[in-house]
């Protein structure tokens, strides 16, 4: 879980996993969990853990056959994406945690896994878990739309390839207005850019860009853009009316997802979602995204089962129907999945680790008492 110091508390814990039974086996890392009740007031929950070469299983049971009441938590080494032996961590409840749990594993589809004890206790032929967090796969990456961007600028894009495009059209550099977001072991840089100048020579016209994480353990990796943003106090000189803004909109980015706002939701195959508010839902969690403008700045729940998400509001004057103001955002959510299981998925597999040694090296013989 990444931990706030400057800004936000970063995306919801959980855990990572990992056991495959051979090396060509698919992936199948990740967090995932499922349940199951047997209709007579019994229930029985399963989380599975692996990040690198370890990995943790739990379950929950409640008068669950012969487990009883039990809550039961292992750890495993991970060779290859081959689980090793699990060795007990801690138990509580009035049931007896098995010795010894064995299974193998599947990835029947991209969201889920499935578990195949060989321990009859369970009373289960498969036990099958969502994928709440997995990895991001490049080849499942969404669509790309040509010409989806902010003044050519789009999420994905290095500072270096930025830089010089919003030089081109005039707009400089606003240190000052930039920030550092600092977690464990990485911080978060948003970027400021404006041009224009008011009566108090400030920018009229903002540009800021969030970054992914630049990681103290990966300090070669050069940042993407996550979240691309644009906030304009447009000139009455202009003379852009409210309705031509709107008109502009579409013509670049395709109709509206909904008659509310200017917002357009795409799905992963890069269309239009038309009649929506909202992401659909997902086993996946949401991941939290930062994001910046000239009069706000904040955090917010994107969802990965989207492809691109464009945020806009055109502000008008009631008397006139002149355009006012443009607030525009751009967000991606496969740079800030990707980035959130390199960030989160560091420090778990620390967490993970420090517990399997701890456990495992716990060898010493029984006191007399």
């Amino acid at each position: 879980m990444r931990t706030k110091t400057v800004l936000q508390s970063c995306v919801v814990s959980a855990a990572l996993m990992s056991p495959v039974f051979a090396q060509t086996a698919p992936d199948v890392r990740g967090y995932w969990a499922g349940g199951y009740t047997n209709g007579q007031g019994g229930e029985i929950q399963f989380q599975m853990t692996v990040i690198d070469e370890v990995g943790e299983l739990k379950y929950d049971a409640s008068s669950w056959g012969s487990l009883g009441f039990a809550i039961c938590e292992y750890v495993f080494p991970v060779e290859n994406g081959v689980p090793g032996k699990l060795t007990r961590n801690s138990g509580a409840g009035t049931g007896e945690c098995l010795a010894e749990p064995a299974f193998t594993v599947a990835r029947p589809t991209p969201e889920t896994l499935t578990l195949t004890f060989s321990n009859p206790e369970f009373e289960l032929d498969v036990v099958e878990m969502g994928g709440v967090l997995r990895p991001f796969d490049p080849s499942q990456a969404h669509v790309k739309i040509e010409g989806l961007d902010i003044l050519g600028i789009a999420p994905g894009m290095t500072m270096e390839q930025i830089e010089p495009l919003l030089t081109d059209k005039e707009y400089t550099r606003q240190e000052n207005r930039d920030r550092v977001l600092e977690y464990q072991g990485f911080t978060i840089e948003q970027k400021a850019w404006g041009k224009g100048a008011d009566q108090y020579d400030n920018p009229t016209d903002w540009v800021f860009v969030t970054f992914t994480a630049k990681k103290e353990w990966l300090p070669d990796e050069a940042p993407v853009a996550t979240d691309v943003a644009r906030e304009w106090n447009i000139p009455e000189a202009d003379g852009i009316a409210g309705a031509t803004m709107v008109d502009t909109l579409a013509k670049k980015y395709g109709p509206r997802s909904n008659d509310i706002n200017e917002d357009r939701l795409y799905d992963r195959s890069g269309q239009v979602l038309v009649g929506e508010f909202s992401c659909p839902q997902g086993i996946h969690q949401p991941l939290l995204s930062n994001y910046t403008l000239a009069s706000e700045v904040g955090e917010e729940e994107v969802s990965v089962t989207c492809g691109a998400i464009l945020k806009a509001y055109v502000g008008t004057d009631s008397s006139t129907g002149r355009a006012t103001l443009l607030k525009i955002r751009l967000t991606d959510p496969d740079p800030l999945w990707a980035d959130f299981w390199s960030t989160w998925g560091h420090n778990e597999a620390a967490r993970l680790k420090s517990i399997y040694d701890g456990v495992t090296g716990a060898t010493g013989a029984a006191p007399e008492l």
